[in-house]
């Protein structure tokens, strides 16, 4: 639901408040056209980079754009008559904001680019846990902007799950680009991704399984079972763990041998999870009876290190 209202607020609210500003108003004086299309802009970039392109579908940000240029040019076309600057104290002040706030959104800009990075972390190598479909990340990278899970990193509160910090959420979108036709519904069947497959990522042998628990309806969630319905597979000298399974999905047993692309089980909406989704993540054996405490490991797959809005199509 969170996600839900901030979609709703910084990525079409406050777009289009911007954009109807921008092309509407008769501006004091060229400067402050400036101002407003430079933050316009920066904004725009910003929610390309870091917002959540599933829950809108990701074409929306080209027509903001093509909207931008058509709402500057009209700007610029009032604005290039007047004065360079303006002559009141309340207008310049007020493009002083403007820019403090376009500073604020590349910074913003720089955070989101600096989760594309590697971070400085063992890297394993992972088959795609999920085929046939048009998948998008929901959560990935190497800053806490563009993936949650970076939070766990160095948080000692978070000590127990810390190997989930380099994880993916991995969500289904459909013909329209957006995993579900409407915001949030509460049926978790009506999700694209909601009883897709899913596969091995890695050849080892299973370490752990559930598979009893709920499919919850969103926005509900479960956080006394954070994984929900699991696979966790030693892969060799690290683990793999999948999580949200579907009940009475998991198709392994404890112990049993895998393959690279055996499927284990199907995607569901159990454990602490807002809506139907695949987590995966790769870490170091836990410690005793906190399996999920091990060092986390950077993950690639086909040799590419995923972030947020990342499009993977499978065959």
């Amino acid at each position: 639901m969170i996600v839900i209202v901030l979609v709703a607020a910084l990525q079409l609210a406050l777009p289009v408040a911007l954009l109807i500003w921008l092309g509407r108003t008769a501006f004091s004086s060229r400067a402050e056209a400036i101002a407003v299309t430079a933050l316009c802009g920066a904004w725009l970039v910003a929610i390309a980079l870091a917002g959540f392109w599933f829950v809108l579908p990701g074409w929306l940000a080209w027509i903001y754009a093509v909207a931008w240029a058509y709402a500057a040019s009209r700007a610029w076309s009032r604005a290039r008559q007047r004065n360079p600057w303006p002559a009141a104290t309340k207008a310049r002040v007020r493009i002083a904001i403007i820019a403090v706030a376009t500073a604020g959104c590349v910074v913003l800009w720089g955070e989101a680019l600096a989760g594309r990075r590697m971070p400085p972390a063992e890297i394993v190598d992972l088959e795609f846990p999920l085929r046939g479909g048009r998948f998008v990340i929901a959560n990935g990278g190497s800053t806490d902007l563009v993936n949650a899970h970076i939070d766990t990193l160095d948080d000692p509160r978070f000590a127990p799950v810390r190997g989930q910090s380099y994880a993916l959420d991995i969500v289904e979108v459909n013909a329209v680009s957006v995993r579900a036709w409407t915001p949030l519904p509460s049926d978790p069947a009506r999700y694209a991704i909601f009883g897709r497959p899913v596969h091995a990522p890695c050849s080892g042998a299973v370490s752990q399984i559930e598979n009893t628990l709920p499919d919850l309806a969103p926005p509900q969630t479960d956080p006394r079972n954070p994984a929900g319905n699991r696979v966790m597979i030693d892969c060799g000298g690290f683990i793999v763990l999948l999580a949200h399974l579907k009940q009475g999905s998991v198709a392994v047993k404890s112990g049993q041998r895998l393959a690279a692309g055996d499927i284990v089980g199907a995607v569901g909406n159990s454990g602490n999870t807002d809506e139907p989704h695949l987590h995966v993540h790769a870490q170091r054996p836990g410690r005793g009876i906190l399996p999920l405490s091990g060092e986390p490991l950077a993950m690639r797959f086909g040799d590419r290190w995923y972030v947020r809005n990342d499009r993977v199509r499978t065959p």
